[in-house]
């Protein structure tokens, strides 16, 4: 399944704020904050990367979209960094889901099309919608900090087709198969500085390995809610509206509007 996410690497500070605009308000005569890159906003963590494919081919490749030369070193940098900003979101979504506030609450329900703490068909009692969302942001954190992903920084690895000369796509993932595949597009984001689809493209991926097919590019023929939980791109809706972060086109055009 194509995922549609959408040199030396640049290093964007966690630390870096937009500043909100002066004098624009909300009906309610409340200040409109803009929203902030996610790497503003959450921290990212340190992970390993003990599986990466990046032969000289595909350096060349990458070259000619970033217009930059770019050792395996700097690329492997690059990877880590923003595979260790998507384990950071998914670590600070898990913990605002378990003890949500109201800005939580609203983000889940706006998002889900769902109450937070409605019930979930499951074998054991007490589970609820948002903490199944809970529990798959903990399950795809464990799954980035764990190592066991092999990165691809140029279309599908040796091991699952590869290698591929013209990957369309901004990441590539199969459900049960641990591996990223980095397309074209991931690395047109990449010169553009655009990390909000950077970080989303490794949480996204990562999602669609360790939860597919429970979590995919869910058909809007679902009924919902079923149709928002088991869209990937509504988890990162969530994210970017819990956390007022910005929300990629790529998202905002492929989670399902409503009822």
């Amino acid at each position: 399944m194509y995922v549609w996410m959408n040199g030396r690497p640049k290093i964007i500070s966690r630390r870096t704020f937009a500043h909100a605009r002066e004098g624009s308000w909300s009906p309610l005569g409340e200040p409109i904050v803009p929203p902030k890159s996610i790497v503003a906003i959450v921290f990212g963590e340190d992970v390993p990367i003990r599986r990466f494919e990046c032969p000289a081919e595909a350096l060349l490749r990458i070259k000619t979209v970033t217009g930059i030369t770019m050792t395996q070193a700097e690329v492997l940098d690059s990877v880590r960094l923003q595979a260790g900003n998507a384990a950071g979101v998914a670590a600070k979504a898990a913990s605002r889901l378990a003890s949500p506030d109201a800005t939580a609450v609203a983000a889940f329900e706006n998002t889900f099309r769902v109450k937070h703490d409605s019930s979930w068909r499951a074998p054991a009692p007490g589970w609820s919608h948002s903490r199944i969302v809970r529990q798959r942001f903990l399950g795809v954190h464990r799954l980035l900090k764990s190592g066991a992903l092999l990165y691809s920084c140029w279309g599908r690895p040796r091991g699952a087709g590869g290698p591929e000369t013209s990957p369309d796509y901004l990441a590539l993932a199969q459900p049960g198969q641990y591996w990223i595949a980095l397309g074209r597009r991931y690395w047109e984001a990449n010169r553009d500085g655009d990390v909000d689809t950077t970080t989303h493209a490794f949480l996204f991926a990562a999602l669609r390995a360790y939860y597919g097919p429970l979590l995919s590019d869910a058909p809007a023929t679902l009924a919902p809610p079923v149709r928002m939980l088991g869209n990937i791109h509504c988890y990162i809706q969530f994210i970017a509206n819990m956390f007022n972060a910005k929300l990629p086109n790529w998202v905002a055009d492929n989670c399902p509007k409503g009822a």
